[in-house]
């Protein structure tokens, strides 16, 4: 039986520059991967569509023509340096084929300009300004038009989705002839947490979601909430850092959410409630198949003063490795406390239960 680190503050020291909590912000250049970004088309981009080229311009416009604007003070800096040549100065530095009317587009404020396009300035003597110009890009596109807003920070609402993606989500890419397409999945036999879950991402990505998709297993039936957006599968997977590939075996705490607040904390231990933890022998909890998932929520949760236990391991069906984990009952009115004071969990049922341990 284990409770976990004797010091859990101590295994949860800062882990490199992509700590969001407390004011620090996300580095939008890890939107960008070099090794699927093979083309500039394919290329995320700063949204820089000014208003004349929009039937129907809105904020987002106005936005792009902040970010152009700075741009254009760094244009005018090379043109006095460079003349005419300005624009094949700046094409040299961007790793890709780049052409000059491309660039006029860009400048005009008729196409949005590709993020890895905005960085190459940094290598023409304009690293602060690069660096500003960044910092503040709200919105992204790709070529395809889908507009995403990118948040600047975890706040309780990004937290609650990351413990939902880990327990009930997915960050598939499918292979295409025309590409590659970046999705984010929730799944769930509960329609109303699904509905309740696509209004979240409505709001916090400024994106439309379609309805969810029902559809039948032989172990029941699920609601399947379904985006395909390269913005918001890399916001997840790349600055987010929530764990792709075999998230079941491999699963765990991304390192962006273990220094935040304990509000935070709260609100991402919601979304796994929401997703994998729910009514576990007499108290609440699960089998999960990765061990390094169980050993950071005992941690986790001894930060926030709840004793949860590992009650070991074992094969399922013979075949599969399973990893106990147990909020025992003599901790759930802990954990309502923090749940009722910071953010509550959306499915309904799991609130019963956690009321029902707690009466008495």
């Amino acid at each position: 039986m284990s409770t976990g680190n004797l010091h859990p503050q101590s295994a949860y020291i800062a882990q490199g520059p992509h700590l969001y909590g407390a004011g620090m912000k996300f580095d939008v250049m890890r939107l960008h991967v070099p090794e699927e970004d093979r083309e500039i088309r394919q290329c995320l981009r700063a949204y820089t569509i000014l208003p004349k080229y929009c039937e129907t311009p809105d904020e987002k416009n106005e936005k792009a023509k902040e970010i152009l604007e700075s741009v254009w003070k760094i244009r005018d800096k090379l043109r006095a340096k460079h003349g005419r040549k300005w624009g094949y100065a700046w094409m040299e530095k961007i790793p890709y084929g780049a052409t000059y009317s491309v660039v006029k587009d860009w400048m005009i404020g008729r196409a949005s300009i590709p993020l890895i396009a905005i960085d190459s300035l940094r290598e023409l003597g304009f690293e602060k300004e690069t660096a500003e110009i960044l910092e503040n890009v709200e919105y992204v596109s790709s070529t395809t038009g889908d507009i995403t807003k990118i948040p600047k920070g975890i706040d309780k609402d990004l937290a609650y989705l990351t413990g939902l993606i880990l327990g009930d989500g997915s960050l598939p890419i499918k292979h295409e002839s025309g590409g590659r397409n970046h999705r984010l999945i929730i799944t769930s036999g509960d329609k109303k947490l699904i509905e309740k879950v696509a209004l979240l991402i409505e709001r916090i990505f400024e994106v439309t979601l379609g309805d969810a998709h029902y559809y039948s297993r032989k172990s029941g039936s699920s609601w399947n909430l379904y985006k395909g957006n390269k913005a918001i599968y890399r916001f997840f997977s790349k600055i987010v850092c929530l764990t792709n590939g075999n998230k079941a075996k491999n699963g765990k705490i991304p390192h962006t959410i273990k220094p935040l607040p304990d509000a935070e904390k709260v609100a991402f231990i919601a979304g796994l409630i929401d997703s994998d933890i729910g009514r576990h022998g007499r108290g609440m909890g699960c089998t999960f198949k990765s061990k390094k998932l169980v050993e950071d929520l005992l941690i986790f949760l001894g930060i926030l003063g709840i004793e949860a236990k590992a009650y070991g391991s074992h094969y399922k069906d013979n075949k599969y490795l399973q990893h106990d984990f147990t909020i025992p009952k003599s901790q759930i009115k802990r954990l309502k406390e923090l749940l009722v004071e910071n953010y509550l969990p959306l499915k309904e049922d799991r609130l019963n239960t956690i009321n029902m341990l707690t009466q008495g």
